[in-house]
């Protein structure tokens, strides 16, 4: 008996060591989880801290991003400039293993000097930043870009028109064509009234309430986001003489703020010119030729985007 008593403490000492050792492990995990961090990935051309780049070029950031074990949540990129914070991209993700590598594209702006910052942040809310410096060169680096002068799109009563729209490739899809192209798809249109208004309506296949007016989107296995500049819209910031004028990406470099962007973009009438930004980073100019006051309708663009 004596035995069973010394063998019941000692197996009660081993436990506790256990319990301990599975308590340390346990916080070595979670300390481990909330140190996400970031680099930048250097080589391949892409844009070191301190570069001297002249307007309109490109600037290209290679991002290698980890959660540290824990499940990144968000993804944003920031430019700082003339006392500006611009938010370039807000993403959400679910990023349960690992983390991520991507690389984005930009273009030099007219300030002298930019900060841009990139940021993640975990489930638990753990964050990482990491920012670099891009001053103005001397000269310009504007780019070409591609001009499609007519895309007619139905709203989604109108089966007489396609509805889908490859903007990088001026190309429109019907519900039955769109198939193995949804990753390219960038826009689509519908007619509703908002504010007492009517209002011809741009929006994107990653926006919210797009399954309403197309319930197919839901199943698309990707679904691309597009940030349309409602301020440019709303405050008539671009003119048709200045659309029709445009022969290189100068313009839609500088037309865009992304201050004030949407994946829907409301009262896109006739005669409007709306600066978007597509998922894969190409700036442009949707002038809407004509646009349908009626659920019926259909909607006439006229589309210049970067190469």
């Amino acid at each position: 008996m004596i035995f069973r008593h010394e063998l019941s403490w000692k197996t009660a000492g081993f436990l506790c060591i256990g319990l301990l050792l599975l308590f340390n492990a346990c916080t070595k995990d979670e300390q481990i989880r909330s140190n996400p961090f970031l680099i930048f990935r250097t080589g391949s051309g892409f844009t070191p801290d301190g570069a001297l780049v002249p307007l309109g070029g490109a600037l290209k950031f290679g991002i290698s991003a980890s959660g540290g074990g824990g499940i990144i949540t968000d993804f944003r990129v920031r430019k700082i400039s003339n006392g500006i914070t611009m938010t370039m991209l807000d993403k959400g993700m679910w990023k349960e293993q690992g983390g991520f590598d991507t690389t984005l594209i930009f273009n030099k702006g007219t300030d002298p000097e930019e900060r841009w910052e990139f940021f993640i942040m975990t489930h638990t809310r753990d964050t990482a930043v990491i920012s670099l410096t891009v001053k103005k060169g001397s000269g310009n680096a504007f780019g070409a870009i591609q001009y499609y002068p007519s895309i007619t799109i139905g709203y989604p009563a109108n089966s007489s028109y396609p509805h889908f729209v490859d903007l990088s490739a001026g190309q429109a899809y019907t519900s039955a064509t769109v198939g193995g192209f949804e990753n390219t798809i960038d826009l689509a249109s519908f007619f509703y009234f908002t504010g007492g208004k009517p209002s011809p309506t741009l929006t994107c296949p990653s926006y919210t309430t797009v399954v309403g007016y197309y319930p197919e989107i839901a199943g698309w296995p990707s679904r691309n986001s597009t940030s349309y500049d409602y301020n440019a819209v709303d405050n008539n910031r671009i003119s048709v003489a200045q659309f029709m004028a445009a022969e290189n990406d100068s313009l839609l470099i500088n037309a865009f703020n992304a201050t004030q962007v949407s994946g829907l973009c409301k009262y896109c009438y006739t005669g409007k010119v709306v600066p978007f930004k597509t998922s894969h980073a190409k700036l442009g100019l949707i002038y809407v030729i004509r646009a349908d006051e009626n659920e019926t309708g259909s909607m006439e663009i006229a589309v210049k985007i970067q190469e």
